[in-house]
């Protein structure tokens, strides 16, 4: 009898606790609501942008929101590949995400910037605070989490400077 390759097995990914697998299922689910609700609210204020540099804004919206997504896949991927099943439909985002609505309605240019770095910092900062906790339970998500994290950080930075502040 041949015996089965760990390549080959339908086993679950251990966890350094396994009794967490839960837990950290549920922590992804949130990051990936906030991520998700986050690229439609980068959405909106794309297309409310108004000012002297709304093209330019415009433009750099539509960079964020398509990283915001692939960073909302990979978050996803992860707590499928724990065995947990994501929801990222509205219905779920709309009821679990902790993103700040916007106003509908036109914004100039530079309170737009303001309004979605302020938004990036919560999520950002959100995600920060779990991570010692989701460490203890799975390093590999610890891992995949820090890099969304220093992704937000980056776009806060690229925020800030839209804005003429200090890096």
């Amino acid at each position: 009898m041949a015996m089965e390759s760990v390549a080959n097995s339908v086993q679950l990914p251990p966890l350094d606790n396994p009794n967490e697998r839960s837990a950290v299922g549920a922590e992804l689910q949130v990051v990936l609501q906030d991520l998700i609700d986050l690229s439609l609210i980068g959405k909106q204020l794309h297309w409310s942008v108004v000012g002297a540099a709304a093209h330019s804004v415009h433009l750099f919206l539509d960079e964020l929101v398509g990283e915001w997504r692939e960073l909302a896949d990979v978050v996803a991927e992860r707590a499928v590949t724990l065995g947990f099943v994501p929801d990222g439909q509205s219905s779920a985002v709309a009821a679990g995400s902790r993103v700040e609505a916007v106003e509908v309605q036109s914004l100039a240019d530079h309170a737009v910037v303001w309004e979605l770095g302020r938004r990036v910092a919560a999520v950002a900062e959100r995600i920060r605070e779990r991570l010692g906790s989701i460490g203890a339970a799975d390093l590999v998500t610890q891992d995949v989490l820090i890099k969304v994290v220093g992704m937000l950080e980056k776009h806060q930075w690229l925020l800030r400077v839209q804005l003429g502040q200090k890096a």
